[in-house]
């Protein structure tokens, strides 16, 4: 798929860096989208991709790092979706996710701070769980933005996966991925060779696909 440019507008106050909008233009004919258009917001390809496949339909990529807040990961959603909430179009519905891991041992920390706490390294993460316990929940929570008579609509889906933080292979551990196996139980109704923290994903994915289709949106996405 080809970068294109495209003309919205990136509010730099509010978001620290812009990249590439990845997809194709869409208009209004007599008002009425010709195609709903969905895009992705992040700064990461490994969560669009994901995103795309679980969706298993049309979705373009909008590549922004977007600075976060403190709060409740609930908190931190809906303030990610009201950053970037002038991309929402009647013709454009808006996806951005955020994620955060929650050790048993350590109280439900590093919760909605993953991000920073991943910076210490797979290595140390190993060694922390090895002291204080390896249970760990990894939850995803994904925010939708969608317009409704003018009026933007949003919702949040969440999906957790539990596990256990321990060596998965040989080898240094470069990711989180690498240290995290889900509980035995976690796999059931998941499609076969899915693993690890995709099953968080794919369960709040799997959310956003059945509120689509209840709203009646998700087979807009195909319309050409």
């Amino acid at each position: 798929m080809e970068d294109q440019k495209t003309g919205l507008k990136v509010n730099m106050d509010t978001i620290r860096r812009s990249g590439r909008i990845v997809g194709r233009e869409h208009g209004l004919e007599g008002g009425v989208p010709k195609q709903l258009r969905a895009v992705f917001i992040t700064s990461s390809v490994y969560k669009y991709e994901a995103f795309r496949e679980f969706l298993n339909a049309p979705v373009e990529l909008v590549v922004l790092d977007i600075k976060e807040i403190q709060g409740s990961k609930e908190e931190i959603i809906m303030d990610k979706l009201q950053k970037v909430s002038h991309l929402v179009t009647e013709s454009t519905i808006t996806f951005i996710d955020d994620t955060s891991i929650h050790m048993s041992g350590l109280g439900g920390f590093p919760g909605q701070y993953a991000k920073d706490f991943l910076k210490i390294g797979a290595s140390r993460i190993l060694e922390i769980a090895s002291k204080v316990g390896r249970e760990c929940l990894y939850s995803t929570i994904i925010g939708v933005m969608r317009m409704e008579e003018g009026k933007i609509v949003t919702k949040i889906f969440t999906g957790e996966v539990r596990g256990d933080i321990i060596q998965r292979s040989e080898g240094e551990p470069k990711t989180f991925s690498d240290i995290f196996v889900p509980k035995e139980e976690e796999y059931d109704g998941i499609p076969h060779g899915m693993e690890g923290i995709k099953i968080g994903r794919y369960k709040a994915v799997e959310k956003v696909k059945r509120y689509l289709g209840e709203i009646g949106v998700y087979e807009q996405l195909f319309s050409n």
